[in-house]
């Protein structure tokens, strides 16, 4: 069995609180078959005593007294009825929490825009940073949709770059593993993975016959729920299960005059909304910065076993960067560590995989966060494993 152990900086909160030839040595890749754990929500938790519509009922206003003009002369008239009594607010059944206080106005009027067409999963892979941080391990997309799913406990770098080099890029030579030493972009502790990506074919494919693909421009949302399983070893007698669900807006995706998704970045002004709950219930709401480089297209040369393949590339999500300006907002999600549900959707893109003669199209179940509209679309659902091994 594999020794569970947590990375070093873990023991100092224990109390609060994914196959390849070229990279080889993953923990995730060995471990055995996991129980099942049961469904977890998908949404986030909504405070207590909410208003399921956001408004308090109107009261019922009190019936005038009739004209008085029958009533003889010299007796009292009947007493007014009083109002009937307010009723009290339904309780909440959304899916949604309303925003704490000190947080951006609503933003119910966010619309996601999709490119046309859909992208192919290619030689079914996705991607994240190798434990000691040599290489992007590639492995298999049917592997994160196991049980043993992925494990990233290089997630959440606490030391700024530069890493030395020298060190970290024992044993690893470019010409097989395409990166070697792969440096924090900058210290982001709360970062719970720290680098995520799905291997897609340049050109985006017609849906139908004759559908136009070149030529287009979509603004949209990324989103990722990590729910941690009822089965995972990271709950102690009487904690929570925990959460990290966030996302990022102001996605562009773009596609050229030949189809080919040529860009994929961050707009000025973007950022990452990020919902969490800790093991000891404490629930953390806040809106931060996503620098550029959050999101972007990863060429497959970087990466081990891409035999010199340029039709493909990595959609790839950098984390570190992208949780890099958080400060001090999130410092209760920095420690979350566990066996988790992971769930990634894209709102502008979909996305298929090949499947016996036809195209499985992969969908990502919708995500909200905080006062944010849900994220729909295109997308994967797997497992992770978060600063910490399985054991075996």
């Amino acid at each position: 069995m594999y020794e569970k152990k947590i990375v070093p900086f873990l023991f100092a909160a224990s109390a609060l609180l994914v196959a390849c030839g070229g990279g080889g040595g993953s923990p995730g890749s060995g471990a055995g078959t996991l129980p099942s754990s049961g469904s977890t929500p998908s949404t986030t938790p909504t405070a207590a005593g909410a208003s399921s519509s956001g408004t308090a009922p109107s009261s019922t206003p009190a019936p005038s007294t009739p004209p008085s003009s029958t009533t003889p002369a010299g007796t009292t008239p009947a007493p007014t009825p009083a109002p009937a009594p307010t009723p009290a607010p339904a309780p909440n059944t959304g899916t949604t929490n309303p925003p704490p206080a000190g947080n951006p106005s609503d933003t119910s009027t966010v619309t996601d825009q999709s490119l046309k067409g859909f992208f192919d999963v290619v030689a079914d892979q996705i991607l994240y940073i190798r434990r000691n941080r040599v290489i992007y391990l590639p492995v298999t997309l049917t592997e994160f949709e196991t049980d043993s799913g992925i494990v990233d406990v290089a997630s959440g770098s606490t030391q700024p770059p530069p890493l030395n080099i020298d060190v970290v890029s024992a044993g690893c030579h470019v010409e097989i593993d395409g990166t070697c030493g792969i440096q924090p972009p900058a210290a982001a502790p709360a970062a719970p993975i720290a680098a995520f990506g799905i291997r897609i074919g340049k050109f985006a494919q017609p849906t139908v016959s004759g559908q136009v693909v070149a030529n287009q421009k979509a603004v949209g949302r990324i989103a990722i729920d990590l729910t941690e399983r009822s089965d995972s070893p990271g709950i102690g007698t009487g904690e929570a299960a925990e959460i990290m669900r966030f996302v990022i807006d102001k996605v562009e995706m773009s596609t050229s005059d030949t189809g080919e998704l040529v860009s994929v970045k961050v707009q000025d002004g973007a950022q990452i909304h990020v919902y969490g709950r800790t093991a000891a219930g404490t629930e953390v709401r806040a809106d931060i910065p996503a620098p550029t480089g959050t999101v972007r297209l990863l060429p497959v040369t970087q990466v081990p076993d891409s035999h010199g393949d340029t039709t493909s590339v990595f959609l790839f999500l950098d984390l570190e960067t992208g949780f890099s300006q958080a400060g001090t907002k999130l410092a209760g999600l920095e420690n979350i560590a566990g066996h988790f549900t992971m769930n990634l959707t894209l709102s502008s893109m979909q996305i298929q995989r090949p499947f016996g003669s036809d195209w499985q199209n992969l969908v990502g179940k919708p995500v909200t966060v905080n006062n944010q509209p849900p994220v729909s679309g295109g997308g994967i659902v797997g497992n992770a494993w978060i600063r910490m091994y399985p054991s075996r």
